[in-house]
């Protein structure tokens, strides 16, 4: 038996929390990657994992051999990266994910310069606006917007942007324009969410914080599909400045109550990644790459 092969797709299995999806991370098929677990649990002489219909779980012997085997599966990676590293360029293949708006403004727009730069790196990225589990799903680098969760991924800031209130001249025109926050309440209000009810909009003046019950007729868990809306005059919308800038320049959105800023005022802008001792090389300068690119861009605050 392949001993490196059936340490890699135990740890790929665990993380997946699915034979399927952990032998596919590394090309094997289901029953071969079962059969390798098996043999590796009979050469251990424990078992390592419950299996049933539903989960996978860790045995106690699982989780002691899970700890081991993650990191001589990061340093076996760490080593091979650091002879590439000595032997040329940076190279291979880097998954990517990030939020489908943002993604499709600013990262595939960077991807052609970024090429020109790192010939021998391919970018696989998937837009997704579902906060997936990088390490499961074998991500090397995932761009996440507002204050990190997971306190097991290392974040490193690309910029930062506020939300602004905005809606199309005709909205305006048809409507009438807000004269205070207080005024949302009686709008068409567009909401990021995905299910249906009251959401609220806070925002501070001069030291006093704001609570706004906001109604509309439409959500979405789409940021591409609110700002169509908002420009098709449906109705009042409160997005990252990014999402807006350009509209605001072209004068096909108008901003309002610009008096009035969002409590959280800056959202942070970062690439995430899980822990590893070496960085690649390959990830290292993507993310250099977007730090750069991204703090420079008119929208992007410190």
């Amino acid at each position: 038996m392949d001993n490196e092969l059936a340490l890699r797709l135990f740890v790929s299995v665990v993380e997946g929390n699915s034979f399927s999806k952990g032998g596919a991370r590394l090309g094997v098929p289901q029953s071969s990657t079962s059969r390798m677990i098996t043999k590796l649990e009979t050469q251990l002489g424990a078992k390592l994992l419950r299996r049933s219909t539903r989960k996978l779980t860790l045995t106690e012997a699982g989780q002691i051999y899970f700890e081991h085997a993650t990191r001589i599966v990061a340093g076996l990676d760490e080593a091979s990266e650091a002879i590439r590293n000595l032997n040329g360029a940076p190279a291979g293949l880097l998954r990517v994910t990030a939020p489908s708006t943002f993604g499709r403004l600013f990262i595939a727009p960077l991807l052609k310069e970024f090429h020109t730069l790192y010939p021998d790196i391919t970018i696989g990225l998937s837009l997704t606006d579902t906060v997936e589990d990088i390490i499961g799903l074998g991500y090397d680098v995932a761009i996440r917007l507002g204050e990190l969760r997971d306190s097991n991924l290392i974040a490193k800031r690309l910029g930062s942007s506020t939300s602004l209130v905005c809606a199309s001249p005709a909205y305006l025109k048809e409507h009438g324009t807000p004269l205070t926050v207080a005024d949302l309440a009686t709008h068409n209000c567009l909401q990021f969410r995905t299910n249906p009810g009251q959401n609220t909009w806070r925002f501070v003046k001069g030291g006093s914080e704001y609570n706004i019950q906001v109604n509309g007729s439409f959500f979405a868990n789409n940021g591409d599909a609110l700002l169509a809306a908002s420009l098709a005059g449906l109705g009042i919308s409160f997005a990252p400045e990014w999402v807006l800038d350009t509209h605001i320049k072209d004068g096909t959105m108008s901003r309002i109550l610009p008096e009035f800023t969002p409590k959280i005022d800056l959202m942070p802008i970062q690439a995430v990644y899980g822990y590893r001792q070496f960085v690649p090389a390959k990830q290292r300068v993507f993310i250099e790459f977007l730090q750069v690119r991204i703090s420079s861009m008119s929208w992007a605050r410190g």
